[in-house]
């Protein structure tokens, strides 16, 4: 007992163990019988296996449908002893340990229960068998297995009995006999049985050939035979049959022997077949044989003959045939002039050297039969005389009005008396005298002709010839080698008639010279003429006496050219309009004197061209190639012009405009690029500002300044741009104006904040995760706001399409970021500052926390890494401008005083991820005091020049009232100098760009600003502003760049005004190193050249102000 218990115990630590080890296997659950497909009234057992222990461990479970079906028992068999539709659903078996309480369920199993009874089906082989055979056939219930079968036969004159048991499964037997055949399934325990199938006619057809013979075996018989049919079946000579005779397709009777014997009459003729069965199975037959073909004429037998020639050559032989369509058991019999002279020949040939009237007919010696003559043969003997055709005058081919003679000729012919014989191919009465005269269209045709001497002698035919009379009057043909004439050459005429000969040509010219038709070179046979004038050529031709004349020919133009060549001229010359444009094509003709022209052009695509001298293009399909020349008098023209192309555009233009640079700092210049694709000439161009409409979610667009009546050059300058700004351009030419459609708008980027408009992100960061929440928030002088984002994809849209817009907040939907420039607009038209956004869509991807905003020079700044969970990470590597800044355990790169070489790109790595990288921008901080060292630096030699400038700037505003102001000028090579910020580049190549810092950028810009503050009298109020003083120094740089100074001067302890604009002093100072010389036509500066200038900005005593360079 003990041992008992021990073993228990162990039995249960061990499957505890197994359990708790993970070794346990999952439960499988399994139906018997393992059916895909049940019915109503049968019955399933459901076994559950749990894989582990014995069955005594577990307590069981079945679930339908994931519910209870039978609840925890001992028992892991469970049969359903009698299954219903509602069955029909998926189980699964869970089992419980008796000891532990664990529990784990199977696989589920679908069980199909389908409550309409099954049909048993039976399927026969083929039934076409030889004599001995078997035929197949196969029971199967569909969809379902495990099925045994039970066979049942009867046949019309017997019940149906089973003669095959349930015992094997019998699917598949072979019977020998035909009936009528069921069967049924039976499966299960008890015996489930299906309905009977349906019942299966068996006609057993046997293979063996049966074969149709007569006796006698004529092919055509003749009424009042007698005629033996027998039915023969190959392979069945032992098999006692009954035979069924079939005549035109109706059964004529059923007898007990194979052979059927009658007399035949007219009615008898047709196809006969016949069918055996077996005596002793009414189902099993033979095939019906092939039907034999009896023949019974009608007709009166009749012989016909045949000669294989009528014309027998002499001391030849001619070949007799006597034939009947059905010659079987036929002799022949010969006839000559009604006498025999060949008799009981079997084959019916016979071969004879004599002419004469033969006949014949046939015998049939059996039965005494003799057909009717056959057609007479004439034979013929022929002479060796040679006959000929010939025609006076020999033409094959005449004209109704012509006339030609064909006559029989007889070689040595002697005085033999001839009769002449004619074939032809059209005359119904062919003629019999030896000549024949033809000339009218009903003649036409071919004639070929022989001599007959008494009744059996004759020539052969002659050879044929054809002979056409034409009914309509022939036309000369008259074709020119060129129909231009050079200057000092000639032309090749040729006249011809087509198709016929003997022609001699009259040539005819007629020209304005000549009022008159006049005769050339007259009857000239040849045909073939060369002329040296222009004019208008015709011919004929004539023939035979009297002469036939032919209709004149079509008239042939012969023009001469003339040396000149036209131009075509284009008024404007724009070879690209658009629809709504008009230009003029103009034919003009050099040297043409008061020579009296008409015009003639050539168009690839005008189904009508031009026959003035100008022509207006306007319209899609005017486009083409156009070429012209000019004609004087009728047969004097110009050479053609050269090819002009036009096109014009169905599609209205849609300017290109571009934007550089696209991110600006405060005060740099910008540069508008407005492009025509395709270029075309004759533009004018007009530049807006697009000014943001919330009201309507578009913009309107404000004229620039200068721009009313268009500017003829492309690119337009724009000063003292210092805050985000967007632009649209397009273009008119013509007198009147046509105008292009307006340019997308292109925008110019500003990170500097402000009052009117700004921008804040939060998280204050560059690059965020797409899971991160971030808001957009505008502040300023408005109370209606719109973010607006602009993608690295190239996507301009608007908050409500990614985000939410709450008053001034843009909320950005979670998943919905893209990198990209985001900035403000205001209801009352004001842009805010840019910001950059970066996205980091990988889900284990790090970002640098930079700030987003620029950095003021001096400040302080820490960059840090994150992930998407983890905020702050140690042993973080930090590069600038991709190169290793920082790389230890600290979790932050601390910049305490950010200086100009701190700007750049940075971005962070952690665990071999890297972050995207950011631009981080720095402003820098105006130092007036020490603004001046630069100057003196960069001035070098020349600090004496600029301290005698200084003083005598300080005359000249001391006399203007204490005040200069001077302003530095831009020109437009400095103007067009970018300004490197990250963000979206949106000129024409479209690219999201990064920040740019050129290292080719030119660098001869140099700014300082001198503001001068004077002690003494307080400036009275509304003072005229102060006029400029420049003052020019020249250097050696090849381009004779000039420096500028700008001198801002005030008096020292007077505040300063307000809204008082000084008027800019410029120095230009002109360096040149030593030992070079002066290049000659230097060119002299002006605001507008395009000379890079040098400009020196010098503070004394008083903070930078800004504005004054504005």
């Amino acid at each position: 007992m003990m041992d008992h218990s021990f073993l228990c115990v162990l039995g249960l630590f061990w499957l505890y163990t197994l359990l708790c080890t993970g070794h346990t296997q999952g439960a499988v659950l399994t139906i018997d019988p393992n059916w895909s497909t049940f019915y109503t009234g049968e019955s399933v057992t459901f076994i559950c296996d749990m894989k582990e222990g014995t069955n005594t461990d577990w307590k069981y479970r079945i679930l339908k449908d994931g519910r209870e079906f039978i609840p925890y028992n001992s028992n892991s068999r469970f049969t359903l002893k009698l299954l219903y539709i509602s069955y029909k659903d998926e189980y699964q078996c869970c089992g419980r340990l008796k000891t532990s309480h664990d529990s784990k369920c199977s696989n589920k199993i679908f069980l199909n229960v389908r409550a309409d009874k099954p049909r048993a089906e039976v399927t026969a082989g083929t039934t076409t068998i030889s004599v001995g055979g078997s035929v197949t056939l196969s029971c199967s219930v569909d969809n379902s297995a495990g099925w045994k079968y039970q066979w049942f036969r009867r046949t019309s004159h017997t019940s149906e009995f089973n003669f095959k048991t349930n015992d094997e499964q019998n699917r598949i037997i072979s019977v020998s006999q035909g009936g009528i055949y069921r069967c049924r399934g039976e499966r299960g325990d008890p015996a489930f049985y299906s309905d009977m199938s349906h019942e299966a006619s068996i006609n057993i057809t046997f293979s063996n050939q049966v074969v149709v013979t007569r006796q006698p075996d004529w092919p055509q018989i003749f009424s009042g035979e007698k005629i033996t049919l027998t039915c023969e079946i190959q392979g069945g000579e032992t098999t006692e049959w009954m035979c069924v005779w079939r005549h035109l397709g109706s059964i004529m009777a059923q007898i007990s022997s194979k052979q059927l014997t009658f007399t035949v009459s007219e009615r008898s003729s047709g196809d006969y077949q016949c069918q055996c069965k077996r005596r002793d199975d009414s189902y099993s037959s033979t095939k019906w044989s092939e039907a034999i073909r009896l023949s019974v004429s009608e007709d009166e037998a009749k012989a016909t003959l045949t000669a294989d020639s009528s014309i027998l050559p002499a001391g030849g032989s001619v070949t007799l045939t006597c034939s009947l369509k059905i010659p079987a058991g036929f002799t022949y019999n010969l006839y000559r002039n009604n006498y025999m002279k060949q008799s009981d020949e079997p084959g019916g040939v016979f071969k004879i050297s004599e002419g004469g009237k033969y006949t014949c007919r046939g015998f049939r010696r059996d039965t005494n039969f003799i057909t009717s003559f056959s057609n007479t043969v004439f034979i013929q003997q022929t002479v060796s005389n040679r006959v000929t055709v010939t025609l006076q005058p020999s033409w094959t081919l005449i004209y109704r009005g012509e006339t030609i003679t064909a006559r029989c000729e007889i070689q040595e012919g002697g005085g033999t008396q001839w009769t002449y014989e004619w074939s032809t191919t059209r005359l119904n009465r062919p003629p019999s005298f030896r000549e024949h005269r033809i000339s009218r269209v009903t003649d036409s045709g071919d004639y070929s002709c022989r001599g007959r001497r008494d009744e059996f002698y004759l020539t052969r035919w002659s050879d044929v010839v054809s002979v056409t009379v034409s009914a309509s009057k022939p036309r000369a043909r008259l074709a020119a080698d060129s129909s231009i004439l050079p200057a000092g050459g000639s032309v090749t005429l040729t006249c011809s008639v087509d198709h016929s000969a003997d022609w001699k040509f009259n040539w005819f010219r007629d020209g304005s010279v000549y009022p008159a038709a006049q005769l050339r070179n007259n009857n000239e046979p040849g045909g073939v003429i060369r002329v040296s004038q222009g004019g208008l050529y015709r011919c004929r031709g004539g023939r035979g006496e009297p002469v036939f004349y032919t209709e004149d020919s079509h008239v042939v133009t012969i023009e001469e050219t003339l040396s000149m060549k036209p131009t075509v001229v284009l008024q404007p010359s724009w070879t690209l309009i658009y629809r709504g444009e008009t230009i003029t094509v103009r034919c003009e003709i050099q040297e043409g004197g008061g020579t009296q022209w008409t015009y003639e052009w050539s168009t690839t695509r005008l189904n009508r061209p031009p026959s003035y001298r100008e022509h207006r293009i306007s319209r899609v399909t005017d486009s083409g190639d156009y070429s012209c020349r000019g004609r004087r008098d009728e047969f004097y023209l110009t050479q053609w012009s050269d090819v002009v192309s036009v096109t014009v555009s169905a599609d209205k233009p849609r300017p290109v405009l571009s934007v550089s640079p696209s991110w600006l700092s405060p005060g740099s210049s910008v540069t508008l690029r407005c492009e025509i694709k395709p270029p075309s000439a004759g533009w004018r161009f007009y530049w807006y500002k697009a000014v943001p409409d919330l009201l309507n979610n578009r913009y309107s667009y404000d004229l620039l300044p200068g721009s009313t009546a268009g500017t003829e050059h492309d690119s337009y300058i724009i000063h003292g741009q210092t805050h985000t700004a967007g632009y649209v351009c397009r273009a008119g030419r013509g007198d009147t104006e046509y105008h292009t459609d307006y340019s997308e708008v292109k925008f110019l980027w500003s990170a500097d904040v402000h009052p009117a408009a700004s921008l804040t992100v939060n998280p204050d960061r560059v690059q965020h995760f797409t899971s991160d929440s971030v808001s957009l928030n505008c502040g300023g002088n408005s109370t209606k706001w719109r973010v607006m984002r602009f993608t690295e994809t190239h996507h301009l849209s608007r908050c409500s399409s990614w985000g939410r817009m709450t008053g001034s907040s843009c909320n950005m939907n979670m998943n919905w970021y893209h990198s990209g420039v985001y900035w403000c607009e205001s209801g009352s038209g004001e842009f805010s500052n840019t910001v950059n956004i970066t996205v980091q869509n990988f889900y284990d991807g790090v970002i640098l926390v930079s700030p987003v905003h620029p950095v003021t020079e001096g400040a302080s700044v820490s960059l840090s890494c994150r992930r998407r969970k983890q905020n702050t990470l140690s042993s973080v590597s930090f590069y600038h401008n991709d190169k290793l800044l920082q790389h230890d355990g600290r979790e932050e790169l601390n910049i305490s005083a950010v200086s100009q070489s701190d700007e750049g790109f940075y971005k962070c790595q952690h665990a071999g991820k890297t972050s995207q990288q950011s631009w981080m921008s720095v402003t820098a901080v105006s130092r007036p005091e020490s603004s001046s060292f630069p100057v003196l630096l960069m001035v070098g030699s020349v600090i004496g020049i600029i301290l005698l400038v200084f003083l005598l700037l300080l005359c000249l505003c001391k006399r203007s009232k204490d005040l200069c102001c001077i302003r530095w000028i831009q020109s437009q090579s400095s103007s067009q100098s970018s300004s490197s910020h990250p963000g979206v580049n949106q000129n024409e190549t479209n690219q999201y760009s990064s920040p740019l810092h050129d290292a080719d950028e030119s660098r001869d810009g140099t700014y300082s600003l001198i503001e001068l503050k004077h002690f003494g009298k307080k400036r009275r109020h509304h003072e005229p502003e102060e006029s400029c003083v420049y003052s020019e120094v020249k250097t050696g740089t090849a381009e004779s760049t000039p420096v500028y100074a700008e001198i801002n001067h005030e008096n020292k302890g007077k505040a300063k005004r307000k809204n008082k604009k000084s008027t800019p002093v410029y120095a230009e100072i002109n360096h040149e190193n030593k030992g070079k010389a002066k290049r000659k036509n230097k060119r002299k500066w002006s605001p507008a050249a395009g000379d890079a200038a040098v400009y020196s900005e010098v503070g004394l005593g008083a903070a930078l102000d800004n504005n004054a360079a504005m």
